[in-house]
C-alpha cells in the first residue's frame, strides 16, 4: 500500500488551509479551526507534564541498562512520608552514580 505524500495528508491540508484562509485570510470558520488546531498543541505543551531527564548514559558493547519504575505516590502519601522532589532527585542521582561505579 502506497503512502499518501505528506503535502496531501488530511491533517496537513487542514493546517495549511487554517493558516492561509483563517490567520492570513478573512474566513472566520478557518480562523476557528486554526485556534483549535494550534491552540490545542500550545495548551498541551504549557499545561501538560513534561518528562524530566535524570541522566544520559552511553552504553558500550557488553554493557546493560536497567530501568526501574515505581507507581507514583499521591500528594497525601508524599506529605505523610516526607518525600519531596529534591529527595527523589538526590536518590536517583545517587543510584546512577552507584551504578556507574559498579560497572
Amino acid at each position: 500500500m502506497k503512502l499518501v505524500p505528506r503535502a496531501y495528508r488530511p491533517s496537513i491540508v487542514v493546517r495549511r488551509n487554517a493558516m492561509r484562509r483563517g490567520l492570513f485570510g478573512s474566513s472566520t470558520l478557518w480562523t476557528g479551526v486554526a485556534v483549535v488546531v494550534f491552540g490545542r498543541n500550545a495548551l498541551k505543551s504549557l499545561l501538560g507534564k513534561q518528562p524530566e531527564r535524570i541522566d544520559k548514559v552511553r552504553l558500550r558493547m557488553g554493557e546493560q541498562l536497567i530501568i526501574r519504575t515505581a507507581k507514583p505516590l499521591s500528594r497525601r502519601e508524599q506529605r505523610r512520608t516526607g518525600i519531596t522532589r529534591a529527595t527523589l532527585l538526590a536518590q536517583a542521582e545517587a543510584d546512577v552514580r552507584a551504578a556507574k561505579r559498579a560497572s
